[in-house]
């Protein structure tokens, strides 16, 4: 990845300096600016009084120069991109610069109503290996939103469905990919597993690449009941599932390979194929990694608890 963006390292004293590069911190929250400037100081000052840990804020150059960010909040880190970019390349460069175990993504516009720290991070550390963990979702008016998805090939097309979450407390439910890449990730095991992929134009298309290859290579993603946030101002969240630029990558990484009687082989996936990838990345590197195929998760899915797909 190519940086483009600045980091503002927060105040730290010689002697955390030095000491923080003996012993790597636990979890580290980044703060995604997706809302009003007074949004953003609300959930900063927030943070900064109930969080216990490293705080990084993602944003524009622009914002942080004209807001005087860096005097206000000395204690905070800043990584300022000069534009908007996708979702993906934001959180990409926070997995690059935080330096913990675990990574917390949240938004400016919205609020944590359950986070138990510990708990989760226990549930991290299960044998299971969970690549993260996604909140429960509620609108402004307190409604639980749809955001558990499962894989679905509806004719030629990805086209994940939507089910309503378990809320009994301590259910934990399978989840295709994160929405809005909100959760708690396992660092080193995002990075293995390269992350979000830059070359794919859409936050949806990122977000359902990253989710298939994390199930592919056998890693869950479960929805928490015990982990919930409520959006500000949303009364709803909408996807937008159109065609993209880098499109065929996502088809290639996660229909290309088959696994008959144990074994992977290819079969390109027509109509969308991208040659150079499969070529280069999926006959080489995934062919070996991978532990079961697109077909089978369709197959073997746990779907949501209350019966009730929503497209």
């Amino acid at each position: 990845m190519i940086a483009h963006y600045k980091v503002v390292q927060r105040r730290q004293d010689v002697g955390m300096r030095i000491s923080s590069l003996y012993r790597q911190q636990q979890l580290s929250i980044g703060i995604l600016d997706s809302g009003s400037i007074d949004e953003l100081k609300g959930a900063l000052d927030w943070y900064s009084a109930n969080m216990n840990c490293t705080l990084h804020v993602i944003t524009l150059e622009d914002t942080f120069e004209d807001e005087g960010l860096g005097d206000s909040y000395p204690d905070i880190t800043f990584i300022c991109f000069k534009s908007l970019v996708p979702l993906g390349e934001m959180i990409n460069a926070f997995a690059a610069e935080c330096y913990a175990s675990y990574f917390l993504v949240v938004r400016s516009d919205m609020q944590i109503l359950g986070f138990d720290g510990s708990a989760l991070l226990h549930i991290m550390a299960d044998k299971t290996h969970p690549a993260m963990l996604t909140p429960v979702m509620l609108n402004s008016d307190m409604e639980v939103l749809p955001t558990l998805r499962a894989p679905f090939l509806k004719g030629k097309e990805l086209d994940p469905l939507s089910f309503m979450p378990d809320i009994t407390p301590g259910t934990l439910s399978a989840n295709l990919y994160p929405v809005m890449g909100l959760g708690l990730y396992d660092r080193a095991l995002f990075q293995r597993l390269r992350g979000y992929d830059e070359e794919v134009g859409s936050e949806f298309f990122q977000l359902m690449d990253f989710g298939n290859r994390t199930h592919l290579y056998g890693f869950p993603i479960f929805t928490c009941s015990d982990f919930a946030i409520r959006f500000l101002n949303k009364h709803s969240i909408i996807e937008d599932r159109s065609a993209c630029e880098g499109m065929n990558r996502v088809y290639t990484k996660a229909l290309s390979v088959h696994r008959i009687a144990g074994k992977n082989v290819i079969e390109k996936y027509k109509p969308y194929v991208d040659k150079q990838l499969l070529k280069s990345e999926v006959k080489t590197k995934q062919i070996i990694l991978q532990k079961t195929d697109y077909f089978t998760l369709i197959k073997e899915w746990k779907n949501g608890t209350d019966g009730d797909a929503k497209q």
